[in-house]
């Protein structure tokens, strides 16, 4: 593996664990900015690595579900957090596809 590619997956880690915190700590009004953050975070989770993006997003949904199903953290809404986290793997395979297609047309 060369460096680039640790160097975006220690990112991918470091905006994952701010999304797990946005999850973690939204109640009922907060699921946009919950989506939100999940949405931007995949999306430069797929540009930094336009080909293998997925390894990344991948990373980022077992996070999510790790951190879920291990109870790690008391989420401020139970409800919240469960559909934060599983929706959450949906959002960042197809932000991290669509942001690495974006990165490809553009050259990089």
């Amino acid at each position: 593996m060369d460096t680039k590619f640790i160097r975006h997956l220690a990112i991918s880690v470091c905006v994952t664990a701010l999304v797990v915190y946005i999850i973690y700590h939204s109640y009922d009004e907060g699921a946009y900015l919950m989506m939100s953050a999940l949405a931007v975070s995949s999306f430069i989770i797929g540009y930094l690595e336009p080909r293998r993006g997925w390894i990344l997003a991948l990373t980022q949904i077992i996070i999510l579900v790790s951190v879920y199903l291990l109870r790690i953290f008391t989420p401020a809404s139970p409800d919240m957090a469960m559909f934060g986290t599983f929706a959450g793997c949906g959002i960042s395979l197809v932000f991290s596809f669509v942001a690495g297609r974006i990165a490809r047309l553009w050259g990089r």
